[in-house]
């Protein structure tokens, strides 16, 4: 199990140039569906490019995401050669980040191990209606003050410190294109390249069930890993 301890000052900038890297996701498969369906969003799938700096952990670059509720994400990282830089699974309120080649993995909270990774401390069903604008009508799910705008699109929202502000949407509807993130000393942009709702499920993209086969290490441990 990895330690909820957060990393000691200086140590961020060891998982910096790994999260610097382009994302990529080995979960592409079906194109998924360019209009969010009326009845709600269930699961998102695309593409990000982020510049977010937070109190463990400095994002800058391009990255996929599949989120699907209640709970479930996956988010797959490769190097410029096209390798495998590391996977972070979310299942049932636990994330995985896990690094294939050195075949070890660090466990944690979701919310613990997405603040390492972004800054923000998001659940993953906060991180599908973040990306997809799909709030819950009063937007007080999960703990949210949501506002929107004339058009009843959700402009912004703020929870325990954090804020958000969506800076312009796809065009024709209410998806956020471009996020500005705020709060607890993370401040940063996120600009959404491609998106996707409910694509077709692929409960395979969340399985851990490999992990048997890989090594448990403390968040500690894996930042040593990655550094050497």
């Amino acid at each position: 199990m990895g330690s909820n301890r957060p990393a000691p000052p200086g140590r961020p900038s060891r998982l910096a140039p790994l999260l610097a890297l382009t994302l990529a996701a080995a979960c592409a498969g079906r194109r998924p569906v360019l209009a969010p369906p009326p009845s709600g969003v269930e699961a998102v799938e695309g593409f990000a490019a982020a510049s977010v700096a937070g109190p463990e952990a400095a994002l800058k670059g391009k990255f996929a995401f599949l989120f699907r509720r209640p709970g479930l994400g996956r988010v797959e990282a490769f190097d410029p050669l096209g390798r495998t830089a590391f996977v972070v699974h979310f299942r049932e309120g636990r994330a995985w980040f896990v690094l294939p080649s050195k075949r070890a993995f660090a466990e944690d909270e979701a919310e613990v191990m997405m603040r390492r990774l972004i800054g923000v401390a998001l659940r993953p069903d906060d991180a599908l209606s973040l990306l997809s604008g799909a709030w819950p009508e009063g937007g007080e799910a999960g703990g949210w003050s949501v506002a929107r705008d004339g058009r009843g699109r959700v402009a912004g929202g703020e929870r325990d410190g954090f804020g958000f502000k969506v800076l312009d949407y796809f065009r024709g509807g209410a998806a956020p294109r471009r996020v500005e993130v705020s709060g607890d000393g993370t401040a940063g942009r996120i600009k959404v390249l491609e998106i996707g709702f409910d694509p077709a499920p692929r409960d395979g993209a969340f399985d851990t069930a490999f992990l048997a086969r890989f090594s448990a290490k403390t968040w500690d441990e894996l930042l040593e890993l990655i550094g050497r």
